[in-house]
């Protein structure tokens, strides 16, 4: 897959020069205490979705940075704008793809995801640290920001009635269909009028991707003929799964929800619908 890297390619390519290695990891919801992995890829910086990377005048959480904080940190993590990135995670596959999609959104394309995270890495016999690596020099990465990644509650309301554009949300289908109760306090359950669900964990096995025919199906049958595709999901963590998934599919014209879940099932003005 175009997106993703296997731990045995990543680790031929552990002297690139050009190669920067990003720990994108973050807990689960509902999961007390921080992130903190039990080893490190060789020379991996820290990609911080939830706080250095996070607006942090947003009230939601983990919502999208601007450019200039973007670019700041990508400088301080010894990025330039012909780097080689692979972001990965302790497991599974849950917020390295938004690491993937932030970079892209911020002009950077050279990016793919580690196929398994570091419990795969491990499970291979390759070497780890610990702790985090700092840069030796700065990078001269610049962000442009292109708004048509990441789009907002008015966007989402406004293309509800669509026919060419269909939101998928990534929860689990008991959350979407409002049967379970959502894990954040004070938020309303269902779904957003005219979504469809497509759950995240629907297009792994075992933490990895399942095989591109199986993911391509699921997508021809939630999709259909479409033209436009929105992702949603709790706080915009998972829905970057669905984008990752569905760029791999070729699909064009790709937008996370960023509020998620955690904007829409807190505010009362907005619609829901419920299947029960």
């Amino acid at each position: 897959m175009k997106n993703l890297i296997t731990c045995q390619q990543l680790h031929k390519r552990l002297n690139d020069p050009a190669l920067v290695l990003f720990d994108a990891g973050m807990l689960r919801p509902g999961v007390l205490g921080s992130y903190k992995p039990e080893a490190m890829l060789p020379n991996a910086k820290r990609f911080d979705i939830k706080n250095e990377l996070a607006d942090r005048s947003n009230p939601l959480p983990s919502t999208m940075c601007n450019a200039q904080q973007f670019t700041q940190v990508m400088q301080q993590s010894g990025v330039n704008h012909d780097s080689f990135i692979v972001v990965y995670e302790d497991q599974g596959l849950f917020s390295a793809a938004r690491a993937w999609w932030m970079l892209k959104a911020m002009g950077h394309h050279n990016v793919k995801v580690l196929s398994g995270g570091l419990k795969k890495w491990l499970a291979c016999g390759y070497a780890v640290q610990q702790g985090y690596s700092e840069a030796l020099m700065g990078g001269d990465f610049e962000a442009s920001y292109n708004p048509s990644y990441f789009i907002g509650s008015q966007q989402v309301l406004a293309a509800i009635d669509d026919t060419n554009t269909v939101l998928l949300d990534a929860r689990a289908y008991k959350r979407f269909t409002g049967q379970e109760t959502e894990p954040r306090k004070g938020m309303r359950s269902g779904h957003i009028p005219q979504s469809r669900s497509l759950p995240f964990l629907d297009l792994l096995s075992d933490g990895e991707a399942k095989s591109f025919e199986d993911i391509k199906a699921k997508f021809a049958y939630a999709v259909g003929n479409v033209q436009h595709l929105q992702f949603s999901c709790g706080s915009g963590i998972t829905a970057c799964v669905l984008a990752l998934f569905a760029d791999e599919c070729g699909y064009k014209n790709l937008s996370v929800y960023d509020g998620s879940w955690s904007e829409w099932g807190a505010s009362d003005s907005l619609p829901i619908t419920k299947d029960v």
